[in-house]
């Protein structure tokens, strides 16, 4: 080997080292921190622990969990953009910060496409569609028909702006032609809250915190966003069972990295979650919270960000999205 070559291999030896990847086969040597982007409570936070804790076991490090709640996501996205790409710091999160922040906020503070080193899709569930038990409509069509004679006066929240919930009523909106106000929330709990409390008629949301309410009848089923009913509640219509042709959305929750994370290590994350999602009891968990597991490669998740944007741009172009 010539001295030539000994420069070469020394450089990138220094390269591979700055970027984490040399120590790649001894990960996790330390506690990684897992980001959550949203308060305790609410689904996307419950999943980000679930994650944790099944890594945690898996690797035999701690994979610890640190709320970066505000702006729907925003915040965590960033704090992850900003992170060393060595393994020590993911984000487990609903699809807002992994993706639709990109079309439906303003000056975002990074690209999800660009910043982002997809690891897998954990879990995908519908939003529902559900009503206060004083709200003036018990079905889709009947809330339909109320906006048409009440312009202006529904207000559907969601757990925060670019959120799953956010975007389907957005696209109710669209295929019917009916007015719908988009009131976010700062998570799920405060919304569910506000619904049982009667301070809103209508919410649209991951399904996991609303099933005990829906069965104890203290809240009302409207619609389910998938194409097909969801086990948990099949007397629950779908969307497109109540007039609404072809209509279908789902919401997903996926793990990421920061741009530059070893590919060892977001291969290596993904298989202990889909071996993980594989067995009788994270799919008995999953289910009672209206989840499907996915746990789908780096490469296949990379997909499903790249649809989710496309999905939102057509929204934001007819102006029923509104980028803040």
């Amino acid at each position: 080997m010539n001295r030539r070559e000994l420069i070469v291999l020394g450089g990138s030896a220094a390269v591979l080292a700055s970027t984490g990847i040399s120590f790649a086969n001894d990960w996790p040597s330390k506690p990684v921190t897992v980001i959550s982007a949203y308060p305790p409570g609410g689904t996307s936070d419950i999943i980000t622990r679930l994650v944790a804790d099944l890594l945690t076991e898996r690797f035999g490090n701690q994979f610890v969990v640190e709320n970066v709640a505000g702006a729907a996501g925003a915040l965590a996205g960033g704090k992850l953009a900003r992170s060393a790409p060595d393994g020590y710091t993911i984000l487990v999160s609903g699809s807002a910060p992994i993706a639709a922040n990109k079309v439906v906020q303003k000056n975002l503070a990074y690209d999800p496409q660009e910043d982002f080193a997809p690891i897998t899709v954990v879990a995908e569930s519908p939003a529902l569609l559900s009503a206060s038990a004083n709200a003036p409509a018990k079905t889709l069509q009947e809330l339909i028909a109320y906006a048409k004679e009440n312009p202006g006066q529904v207000n559907i929240g969601n757990p925060g702006a670019g959120t799953k919930g956010h975007i389907c009523a957005a696209m109710i909106g669209l295929q019917t032609g009916v007015e719908l106000n988009h009131i976010p929330y700062k998570g799920s709990p405060p919304l569910l809250s506000d619904l049982l409390g009667g301070h809103i008629d209508f919410a649209l949301d991951a399904p996991s915190n609303y099933l005990p309410h829906l069965k104890d009848g203290k809240i009302h089923g409207l619609a389910v966003t998938s194409a097909n009913r969801l086990e948990e509640i099949s007397e629950v219509p779908t969307v497109a069972e109540q007039g609404l042709d072809g209509y279908e959305a789902t919401l997903w929750f996926g793990a990421v990295g920061p741009k530059g994370m070893p590919d060892e290590i977001a291969n290596s994350i993904q298989q202990a979650i889909k071996a993980w999602t594989e067995t009788p009891a994270a799919m008995e968990k999953l289910h009672s919270l209206g989840l499907v597991p996915v746990a789908n490669t780096p490469d296949e998740m990379r997909g499903s960000i790249e649809q989710e944007i496309d999905s939102i741009r057509p929204l934001v172009d007819a102006g029923l999205v509104q980028p803040t």
